[in-house]
């Protein structure tokens, strides 16, 4: 598959809610700790979120995937500071990625990878972090595929347990 990688446009706003969309749903399907709004809403949520918080702000990138005219991938990327305690330098943190069915196991998630660290590279970050969810070892394998270890669990606690 002949991918173009490239920094996303408004255009493709609506292509990225789709995607995002898509991601959501697989998670809600793998684990029930992802509760979505209903559709209408959470997409609505998303595009303001991706307009008011991450659209044009200089720490926040949206990269996005095109093969034949179509967007088939995207992934979003922040740089972060670390919390006061620590000695570190602000390091990167992956937002999302998602890559849509058919053009999975193609190398768009991997192209889409090797940019937003080229990014993060331009930002004089010192190191990268992201979170996968447990139930979802395909994008485990990814991820450790492209180097990532392990180095924190999220835990859940249900407060409505007696």
């Amino acid at each position: 598959m002949n991918v173009n990688v490239r920094s996303a446009e408004e255009r493709d706003i609506p292509a990225i809610v789709d995607l995002w969309w898509e991601m959501m749903h697989f998670h809600a399907a793998v684990d029930s700790h992802f509760q979505l709004r209903e559709e209408v809403a959470a997409r609505e949520a998303w595009k303001k979120h991706l307009r008011e918080d991450i659209w044009e702000q200089e720490e926040w990138i949206v990269l996005v995937a095109e093969a034949d005219g179509e967007l088939v991938g995207q992934i979003i990327g922040t740089v972060r500071d670390p919390h006061p305690v620590y000695g570190q330098e602000p390091y990167g943190f992956v937002s999302d990625l998602v890559v849509a069915p058919e053009a999975r196991r193609s190398g768009v998630a991997q192209a889409l990878f090797e940019a937003l660290k080229a990014w993060f590279r331009e930002k004089d970050v010192s190191h990268l972090e992201l979170q996968v969810a447990h139930n979802n070892p395909t994008s485990q394998g990814f991820w450790r595929a492209m180097g990532c270890q392990d180095y924190m669990d999220t835990m859940w606690y249900d407060l409505e347990i007696t």
